[in-house]
């Protein structure tokens, strides 16, 4: 096992999460991406270009593809890559395109439903 090192760090609002994981998946390397929001902080755990583990802490603990998404779904924030062995179970089990493509959906239908949700409040205050 190589010990591990910090490779790669930089702000998100520069580089955003979808290119990082492009890179990884293109590249087919792997590592720990460590991402801080505040007093957030996620971990995605890469193997061979793909995310195998996910982990988000904070207010609340999630974990797999829902913290994924999340993650996704910072525009701010710092990110570094640690070069290190990751092992264990593919506990995701889903594609890097599959990862994008389910994060903008879910973040579409987010954005809807808070359209929609302002639309009633707005025809309720009106009735």
């Amino acid at each position: 096992m190589s010990p591990a090192r910090s490779i790669l760090r930089g702000d998100l609002d520069k580089i955003g999460l979808p290119t990082l994981l492009t890179i990884l998946d293109m590249e087919k390397r792997g590592g720990v991406l460590v991402l801080q929001k505040g007093n957030e902080l996620g971990r995605l755990f890469v193997r061979d270009g793909h995310v195998i583990r996910a982990q988000l802490e904070g207010d609340d603990r999630v974990s797999g593809i829902d913290a994924v998404v999340q993650l996704f779904g910072w525009g701010r924030g710092v990110f570094e890559l640690w070069q290190a062995d990751v092992l264990g179970p593919d506990e995701i089990q889903r594609s890097t395109t599959f990862l994008l493509m389910e994060a903008a959906r879910r973040h579409d239908e987010a954005r809807e439903a808070a359209l929609t949700a302002g639309s009633l409040s707005a025809i309720a205050g009106n009735a």
